[in-house]
């Protein structure tokens, strides 16, 4: 089995990984090279009903799982086309949150149907996503004008940690 190792976020300030939002879900991940895992503790602001997590929190997380995943395993930019999302169980704010996400099939080499799970502290699946996902070299993405280019770069330099 392969050596997990964990990945650097250069986006400071992204909703679901940036390290520097005060709103953010703060996930943190790792990879062996095959699949891609996630994991933070959901904060009391993120709650829909009394202690459960919001529903768009936990598509957030699945989201996020699965484009780490598109982006690290194609080292391609991506963008989500489209998602579907099925909660199995509930997710409670204060708890640690894992997530997992891998490739489930690349449809072409400009797209690509991402697979993710979040499991609860005992281990159990709560929710699952499958997303198409739309793959992007990076001279396509700098031309888009999403994300400054000097972020690009620094994002792209996670493409060559081999």
């Amino acid at each position: 089995m392969e050596k997990w190792r964990k990945l650097y976020n250069s986006d400071k300030k992204c909703f679901a990984c940036g390290e520097e939002n005060p709103c953010g879900i703060y996930l943190e991940f790792e990879t062996n090279g095959k699949i891609m895992k996630g994991e933070t503790v959901i904060s009391p602001h993120h709650r829909g009903w009394a202690s459960l997590v919001h529903g768009g929190v936990i598509s957030t997380i699945l989201d996020e799982t699965m484009s780490w995943a598109a982006i690290y395993f194609f080292k391609k930019f991506i963008l989500t086309q489209s998602m579907e999302i099925e909660f199995l169980k509930p997710v409670y704010i204060e708890k640690k949150v894992k997530s997992s996400g891998w490739i489930h099939e690349q449809i072409s080499e400009k797209k690509a149907i991402m697979s993710s799970e979040i499991y609860n502290e005992d281990n159990e699946v709560c929710a699952r996503a499958t997303g198409k996902f739309v793959l992007f070299e990076p001279e396509k993405f700098k031309k888009l004008n999403i994300v400054p280019n000097s972020l690009l770069e620094e994002i792209e330099g996670m493409f060559n940690l081999e």
